[in-house]
This record gives C-alpha cells, sequence and structure tokens, in this order.
C-alpha cells in the first residue's frame, strides 16, 4: 500500500510552552481506516487541526499525496474532507444548497449527479429540500458528512463523529464509513468509544499529552498487548492462597470463592497445567472454569496510566 498521509515530527507550542503535539510522527496508507485513541486534552483535535491547516505547526512536516500543506495548500486541502465535533450548519438552509455550496467553496464544477449519489449514500436524499433545523441530530451529523465529502477527497477527517448520538445511529455511521473505505476514501478518525475504534478500524492509534504512544494494526495491537484472565469458581471458599499458588499473577476473590489468574497468550506455556495441578494437590476443588479476553479499552486505560506516571 502506498502512504498517503505522512507526518514527521509534528510539533505544536502555544505562548507559555504549553506542548499540545509532542514530535507527531505517523504514516496513514491510502484507503485504511485509523482510530485516534487519547483522552480529553490528549491532541487529537489539534493534530487534525494543523494537518487541516486551521493551526499551523511549530515545527515538523505533514505531506497529503506527496503534497506539503505549507508549500501546496490549497492542492493538500481540496484532498482533504473533514467533518468537525461542532454541528455548526445554516439552519434556514436546505440540505441539497447546503451541500452544493460546500462543493463550489473548493472550485468544483457543479456535478449533481455526483451529490446524489452522495446524498443517497447516506441517507439524505429524500431529506435534499428540507431545511437544517428541520433535521434530527443524526440527520445533521449525516450533512456534515456529506459536506465534506461533497468535493470529492481522497481523506476524510472524522472528529468525534458520533459524539452525543444514540447507539443505534453510531452503528448506522458506522455503516457509512465502511462504504466509504470501500470505494478508496481514507478515513482518520478520533472517538472517546472504545468499541468504535475495535468496529470499524484497520488501525489503532493512542496520543496523550500531545505525544503518540502507538500505532498498530488493531488485531496485532489486541494480540501483543491482550492479556487472558482464568477465572476459577471454587466448591468452597477459601480464606487464604495456598503457599503453592501464591504468585503475582493470582489474586483471590474478597469472599474467598474465586482465583483469577493472569496469563500471556504469546507466552510458549500458559502455565495453566501447572495451576490446575497445584490446585489438585492443595486439595482445592473447582466448580467451573472461563476465560476472559482484555478488551481494547482496558489496553488503552493501561497505556495512558502507563505514561502519566
Amino acid at each position: 500500500m502506498t502512504a498517503i498521509l505522512e507526518i514527521n515530527d509534528l510539533k505544536k507550542v502555544y505562548e507559555g510552552g504549553f506542548e499540545a503535539l509532542k514530535g507527531v510522527t505517523l504514516s496513514i496508507e491510502r484507503g485504511e481506516i485509523l482510530a485516534l485513541l487519547g483522552p480529553n486534552g490528549a491532541g487529537k483535535t489539534t493534530l487534525i487541526s494543523t494537518i487541516c491547516g486551521i493551526s499551523t505547526s511549530s515545527s515538523g512536516s505533514v505531506f497529503v499525496d506527496g503534497h506539503c500543506i505549507e508549500k501546496d495548500f490549497r492542492v493538500t486541502r481540496s484532498k482533504i474532507g473533514l467533518v468537525p465535533q461542532e454541528i455548526n450548519l445554516e439552519p434556514f438552509e436546505t440540505v441539497m444548497n447546503t451541500v452544493r455550496f460546500s462543493r463550489g467553496l473548493f472550485g468544483k464544477p457543479r456535478n449533481d449527479a455526483y451529490l446524489e449519489k452522495l446524498l443517497r449514500q447516506l441517507s439524505l436524499w429524500e431529506k435534499r429540500g428540507n431545511r437544517i433545523m428541520e433535521l434530527s441530530g443524526g440527520m445533521k451529523r449525516r450533512v456534515l458528512i456529506a459536506k465534506a465529502l461533497s468535493h470529492e477527497p481522497s481523506v476524510l477527517f472524522l472528529d468525534e463523529p458520533t459524539a452525543g448520538v444514540d447507539v443505534e445511529l453510531r452503528k448506522d455511521m458506522w455503516n457509512i464509513v465502511a462504504e466509504l473505505k470501500a470505494t478508496g476514501v481514507t478515513i482518520i478518525l478520533t472517538t472517546h468509544y472504545i468499541e468504535e475504534a475495535e468496529a470499524i478500524a484497520d488501525r489503532i492509534g493512542v496520543i496523550s499529552k500531545g505525544e503518540l504512544l502507538l500505532v498498530e494494526e488493531k488485531s496485532a495491537l489486541m494480540k501483543r498487548l491482550g492479556q487472558k484472565q482464568l477465572q476459577i469458581e471454587l466448591q468452597e471458599p477459601v480464606t487464604a492462597l495456598p503457599e503453592a499458588l501464591q504468585t503475582e499473577n493470582i489474586a483471590l476473590s474478597g469472599d474467598g470463592s474465586t482465583l483469577t489468574y493472569t496469563y500471556d497468550t504469546q507466552a510458549k506455556r500458559t502455565g495453566i497445567t501447572k495451576l490446575l495441578a497445584d490446585l489438585a494437590a492443595a486439595g482445592l476443588q473447582l466448580r467451573d472454569l472461563q476465560t476472559e479476553q482484555s478488551s481494547l479499552e482496558d489496553i488503552f486505560v493501561g497505556l495512558v496510566q502507563e505514561k502519566s506516571t
């Protein structure tokens, strides 16, 4: 695959010395979906604003499809679509006119056939004559996406696109993103919803305090950092762990009825066989066994906490 977005040692320092971005370096492949996770104030929106030319960087460089965002601003901006967090639309304008006007701002010739296809894809065609003020919050967010895609960009930024919408609409938005990817659009998504990243992203980036902690394929990240836990329910509760079981990987529940064994799925040996043998030797009888995989949320929280300490 070919990188469509190259970010090299990008820094943003405000007056007073606050570092919003601390040397971010990132390469994004053409046609992929990258989910950028991070807590409030992590630098997600600052990064997007800088790439889109809304904010200027203190140092570093950004190239979009081989063009520098500073030297070739008009070219790079025409290749980018941005869906902001805030819904800022002209309330008395119609859906079609709103999208048509957005296309014109980028100097694109009128193409109602393309706009019809776009509005149909976003389930907005039946609403094309409606004024923005007549739409629901979810429909307004769809209009924002239509505006961002009206000039046929190759890169789409979605900054918290499902913030404040219900679960059903959120899943609809995931389907829209998948359809856009199928047409070749590269998508960079910032989100607070871990399940959103798990559902649609090809790669996951974690940013905290202006620093990119990692960027990795979702499946590889889950495999590398994810841990499994074996929950062992005992026939009879115990007041303390037998000496043979007192390792850092085993925890006893407060009521003494359950043991939790954490193990690395990538290790050559999980240690489960030895654990079960030790349990039998200690005279402990089992009622039930079940395993649990660490979620992406567990991994994300752990990384951010590790960075903050």
